[in-house]
């Protein structure tokens, strides 16, 4: 693969949740020849650690236990991982900040994190406000996720972002040497034909798609229609993408306007 990215930031606490976005991460890297920043928030509680001080080293211990075994896991698959702990009282900022920091294209995280009285989100507290905050585009991987080998879906709003969108697209595509679809959801009747003039503009052939319906039903059926194991698509504070995210087995990228 080409280097579609060059600075990676993988989010993980190398939990069972963890497992998808760190088994990506480790393969593009290796496909792309880069090292690999991940970075490892904890949380900060001084009030639980005075109060009860075996609990808290405990915890310590077994935190220790899970880098130890990042690191190792990141050995095994031939992967320079440059490891952050953050320490931090609200980890979504520390992970903003270290994205900031490392000036990072790419944030790769877990979807989702251990069932809670919040499981009935779609996507995971944490890494939901990463997202809103995030400097650059952001990639969420449920944990039975593998890279993407068979074909890429751009879900395009013609309204916003577009070019940016189809741009990353393209870009993934033909690094992977994979078939693009360019699809929107609409009525217009000059949706297809402002589809395809991106497409040429990005010079790549890639199949362009009007439908109609609820856009991230249309986008989810188009997805097993083409059999795209990545969705990529724009606007993370929209309804649209969040519902993409919540309801495909897939990886979605969220590609940041400018980036």
């Amino acid at each position: 693969m080409a280097h579609s990215f060059e600075r990676i930031l993988l989010v993980t606490e190398h939990t069972e949740f963890d497992g998808g976005a760190e088994r990506l991460a480790f393969d593009i890297a290796r496909q792309c020849g880069i090292g690999l920043r991940a970075v490892f928030p904890v949380v900060q509680n001084l009030e639980y650690e005075i109060s009860s001080p075996d609990l808290a080293q405990r915890s310590a211990r077994e935190f220790a236990e899970r880098v130890a075994q990042l690191r190792v896991a990141a050995q095994e698959a031939g992967i320079a991982l440059d490891l952050v702990v953050r320490q931090c009282e609200a980890p979504h900022a520390a992970i903003v900040q270290e994205a900031r920091e490392y000036r990072a294209d790419l944030i790769i995280a877990r979807r989702r994190g251990q069932r809670s009285f919040l499981s009935k989100l779609m996507i995971g507290e944490m890494v939901s406000k990463v997202a809103a905050e995030a400097p650059c585009s952001m990639l969420f991987v449920p944990r039975k996720a593998h890279l993407w080998s068979r074909a890429i879906l751009a879900a395009i709003d013609l309204g916003v972002e577009a070019e940016p969108v189809a741009a990353m697209a393209a870009t993934v595509a033909v690094s992977c040497r994979l078939p693009l679809t360019l699809m929107t959801v609409s009525e217009d009747d000059m949706a297809l034909t402002r589809l395809e003039a991106i497409a040429a503009g990005l010079g790549v052939a890639a199949e362009c798609v009007v439908v109609a319906g609820k856009p991230h039903e249309a986008i989810l059926s188009m997805a097993e229609t083409k059999h795209a194991d990545l969705i990529v698509a724009g606007r993370y504070r929209s309804s649209t993408t969040k519902n993409i995210i919540g309801h495909t087995d897939h990886s979605v990228l969220v590609v940041k306007g400018d980036a």
